[in-house]
């Protein structure tokens, strides 16, 4: 455009005051572009998310030609112009893609506010800019994984939904709203078989579903006959299976129901029906099982230990038990570098589907703020403002329980955060305690409040030989009469193992002395536990 550029390197105090401190922790820069004469001024930082120098730097605001990604230039160029006319907008602001000399690209955040004079004209815009690249890699990844999950359920060739104690419909896939005659979905929510069934039907199936929810056994490939009103009878192979929350109360009915009118107006042997049916519910159960598979796959069964030379060194032991296909409960290991390691463990409300796909957005994010992982209160912030955009936008009340902890062998520290998630036990010489803190450590749980500060705190090694982060799965299991094993009967049973014995054998022991005091009744809810030894602490 023949406008100069001038690049100022002295535009940034030296002096690190508030402002300062505050870009650099969110690894920003900024930058000045004087309208009248056309030039602009960077900081280091923004020259260094450029790619350029103070000689090289091209002038963002006339050459957008040559600085953006072609489908990006024409939103840029309006959203300029809505600031440079007179009284116009006061605030500009791009998510922009930029086209570096050496061929690649980088997504960038560019904010800025005008100053103008007093006839309503700009004199100059002044701003930030952040790289975000790797922030759009996550969201991108996030939203085809939110979109393969919904691709699987709406292409499953199954009317699939869920009821809520009244037998009202609270969620269901594309497949069942159209064979109720509606549109989408969303029409489907708050009704009941009565507005689409006859009495007789609807009144049997809400029969059904009170005994399913009363007994809590699963009405299993029932063929049914369903009278409309107002048009022809259909029939129908039937699943349907108490739905829980994570404590294990009844929270409804989940059912899957395949049309089967074809086959039964054919005048088709029943068994042949009941065969084909069968298949039916394999293949969806196999894929049930995929699902199931793939979300075990990224769990690390095996963690190799960390040492420093000379010093500490830690081994980890872990123990992951499902208690359906689609669990809720996660964990992750975090390198970060060669003596600092973290471990987030996370207990998604409830389990089944709506909890994977939680887990699901929860693994999303977290990509997202792989930068904060040496910090545990702000990875637990952008989890949780993640989690609660999203939520919110959907109209949906999930929450999640985690606990983040950073192990430093340089340091002989762990620094720590936690949103609503149980503190962790400590071993040390044979006694077992649970973490207390003189902080205000345990924050909300992620995804019901938006930007929600978190507390951080830290513990030396000197506290403990072992330690044991754990979900609720653990100690809220029952017995026969109801009775839970509880935290204490927990770290009771940990005290009375031998100190030298393993962090791995420890947790297998632990889990299988839990599961025989719930007898037949399987643990209820997931269990997920990571034990943590530090080698050498006895001396």
């Amino acid at each position: 455009m023949g406008w100069g550029c001038r690049v100022d390197k002295e535009m940034i105090p030296p002096e690190e005051d508030r402002l300062e401190l505050a870009l650099r922790a969110s690894n920003e820069g900024i930058w000045q572009w004087r309208v009248s004469d056309h030039s602009v001024q960077y900081s280091d930082r923004v020259l260094g998310f450029l790619d350029c120098n103070s000689d090289n730097a091209p002038n963002i605001f006339t050459d957008i030609d040559r600085c953006f990604h072609e489908n990006d230039r024409e939103h840029f160029k309006r959203v300029l112009e809505g600031v440079l006319k007179q009284d116009g907008k006061e605030l500009f602001g791009v998510d922009i893609r930029f086209l570096k000399d050496s061929g690649s690209i980088s997504w960038l955040r560019i904010r800025g506010a005008c100053v103008r004079d007093d006839e309503g004209y700009p004199l100059m815009i002044a701003g930030s800019i952040i790289d975000i690249s790797r922030r759009k890699e996550a969201e991108l990844a996030l939203e085809e994984e939110r979109h393969l999950i919904r691709m699987l359920i709406e292409n499953i060739p199954n009317n699939v939904y869920f009821k809520d104690m009244d037998s009202r419909f609270v969620m269901a896939n594309q497949a069942t709203a159209e064979k109720m005659g509606l549109k989408n979905s969303a029409e489907l929510i708050g009704k009941t078989d009565h507005d689409f069934f006859t009495a007789q039907h609807a009144d049997k199936s809400r029969r059904d579903e009170l005994e399913i929810m009363l007994s809590g056994h699963p009405q299993e490939s029932t063929v049914e006959r369903e009278t409309w009103v107002g048009q022809e009878d259909s029939y129908v192979i039937t699943t349907k299976i108490p739905w829980y929350d994570r404590r294990g109360n009844v929270k409804g009915t989940f059912g899957v129901t395949s049309d089967v009118s074809a086959l039964v107006t054919t005048q088709l042997r029943l068994s042949k029906v009941a065969e084909e049916l069968r298949i039916r519910n394999r293949i969806y159960e196999e894929e049930l099982q995929l699902a199931h598979d793939i979300q075990r796959a990224v769990l690390d069964d095996e963690i190799p230990d960390i040492s420093i030379q000379g010093g500490h060194q830690l081994s980890f032991a872990t123990k992951y038990i499902p208690a359906s296909e689609m669990a809720g409960d996660f964990y992750e290991v975090i390198p970060i570098s060669k003596t600092e390691v973290g471990l987030l463990i996370c207990d998604v409300m409830g389990h089944g589907v709506r909890s994977a796909l939680i887990v699901s957005m929860l693994r999303g994010l977290l990509e997202r703020e792989r930068d904060s992982a040496r910090l545990p209160e702000w990875l637990l912030y952008g989890l949780n403002d993640g989690l609660y955009r999203i939520l919110n936008k959907s109209g949906i009340t999930m929450f999640a329980t985690a606990l983040y902890m950073v192990f430093d062998l340089e340091a002989g520290r762990i620094n720590y955060s936690s949103a609503g998630h149980p503190m962790p036990m400590l071993k040390k010489d044979g006694k077992v305690s649970f973490l207390k803190s003189d902080q205000q450590v345990v924050g909300p749980a992620l995804g019901l409040l938006p930007e929600t500060p978190y507390c951080g705190d830290s513990l030396s090694f000197d506290a403990f030989n072992q330690l044991y982060l754990y979900t609720d799965g653990i100690y809220e299991a029952e017995n026969a009469h109801g009775e839970q094993f509880g935290r204490e009967g927990v770290s009771d049973f940990i005290a009375e193992l031998e100190d030298d014995m393993p962090v791995q054998e420890v947790i297998d022991h632990l889990t299988e002395m839990v599961g025989e005091y719930c007898g037949g009744n399987g643990y209820g809810d997931d269990v997920c536990m990571l034990g943590v030894e530090l080698a050498g602490a006895r001396g």
